[in-house]
């Protein structure tokens, strides 16, 4: 490459080169130097220096000298630049300025072509109220559901479609199923907060030492054991919860207030039913209450003839009862036992009396509320009843209903 002012204008002498016989020197370029090119021109803009490769040779010399005379080439000082610092000098803060501008660019088309959260398949929270009647007094609270994401669905080839009804609910705790494949969230049915116990036991069960005098005075004789699951509390625990068994059991208000039956506890032999205290996860299991509705009960095992009583609604109690734990004992006991002596569930009789103790009141003493995991013996006729732990709470049994036969005896009756 030639550089302006280079041996090509001149002779091997030094001296320079003459115009060519017809050619003359182009107007205006004598005595003044050519106007500095753009941006994008190799040409630096500062008098006698050169920073880059030169143009091409051209028919003259773009350099402001005499006639006769030879501009002298200035000697270079230092480095040449490299590319990029001559980019740097020649644009200065124009080269921090426009790669910032062009990645700041690049985000905003990014984030306006970005899909909405509709797009997407990303819908938001719902909020619903949800009325709840316990003991007569009606409290609204406000849920909102949390965000969900719709993704596709796929079928395999004979599963069921869609929206069909589970044969069988997996257990999540809050939430169980009801008839037609929908699912009711029943707060009243929740575990309050309150003392602490042991979630799992061995899964065996010892007999707490001791008997009982015959109770009542009715001509059916049925005879209990007391038992505890092993690993779940201590002997003076077992002793404890023995005694109120004994106790409750003898109260006329309770199941010999009828005259037609008699109690009396063993400690060795073949009762006609055995109480035992469980531990909430062993309740759960197939054995005896299983865990279809995904409540805290308590049950009677009619196979094993064993009425399971939840240690964890032992220690915690029932919302229906308002934070009244002793009552809710009475009651469980009670509930559990009419089970064992044959007596179903029953619904809200009149609307502001008492519960039949036969009432699923660990649940709720609402029709409304029991009326879908029980749709065969519990109307959605909207009655409220107030909790009741005894049979026969007046001690006696006048007006009292015999057992009912409405509803064949179960494997497992939910007592609720």
């Amino acid at each position: 490459m030639t550089r302006p002012g280079n041996d090509s204008h001149r002779s091997q002498a030094g001296r320079p080169q003459r115009p060519r016989r017809g050619q003359s020197t182009p107007p205006g370029v004598q005595g003044r130097r050519p106007p500095a090119v753009g941006s994008s021109s190799l040409w630096d803009d500062r008098d006698g220096e050169q920073v880059g490769p030169q143009p091409l040779s051209a028919s003259w010399n773009p350099v402001d000298r005499k006639p006769g005379q030879t501009k002298a080439r200035p000697a270079r000082t230092g480095r040449r630049r490299s590319g990029v610092g001559w980019f740097l000098h020649r644009y200065g803060w124009r080269a921090f300025a426009i790669p910032a501008l062009i990645a700041l660019t690049v985000l905003v088309v990014l984030q306006v072509g970005r899909p909405s959260a509709s797009k997407a398949g990303v819908s938001t929270g719902a909020s619903s109220a949800i009325i709840t009647v316990i003991s007569g007094v009606t409290s609204t609270r406000t849920v909102t559901a949390a965000p969900t994401v719709s993704t596709p669905v796929t079928t395999p080839a004979g599963a069921a479609p869609p929206g069909a009804a589970p044969i069988r609910a997996a257990p999540t705790g809050s939430t169980g199923p009801v008839p037609g494949g929908t699912f009711q969230n029943l707060s009243s049915a929740a575990l309050p907060p309150g003392e602490n116990f042991v979630a799992r036991g061995k899964g065996t069960w010892h007999v707490v030492a001791g008997t009982s005098a015959p109770v009542g005075s009715g001509p059916t004789r049925y005879t209990y054991t007391v038992e505890v699951e092993d690993g779940i509390e201590n002997a003076q625990a077992d002793q404890d919860f023995a005694s109120l068994v004994d106790h409750i059991l003898a109260d006329p208000r309770s199941w010999i207030g009828h005259g037609a039956v008699t109690l009396q506890r063993v400690a060795a032999g073949t009762p006609s039913f055995r109480i035992s205290l469980t531990s909430q996860l062993t309740v759960r299991g197939d054995a005896l209450c299983g865990w279809e509705i995904p409540y805290e009960a308590s049950c009677y095992a009619r196979t094993v003839k064993r009425v399971a009583i939840n240690d964890a609604r032992w220690a915690r109690g029932a919302v229906s009862f308002n934070g009244d734990r002793g009552s809710y004992r009475v009651y469980a006991i009670n509930h559990e036992v009419g089970h064992a002596l044959g007596y179903a569930h029953q619904p809200c009789a009149a609307n502001g009396g008492l519960a039949p103790v036969m009432m699923q009141q660990s649940w709720s003493t609402a029709n409304n509320d029991l009326a879908p995991l029980n749709p065969q013996l519990i109307p959605m006729d909207g009655k409220v009843c107030k909790f009741n732990p005894y049979p026969y709470p007046l001690g006696s049994s006048a007006g009292a209903t015999s057992r009912s036969a409405t509803a064949p005896p179960a494997a497992s009756s939910v007592g609720g």
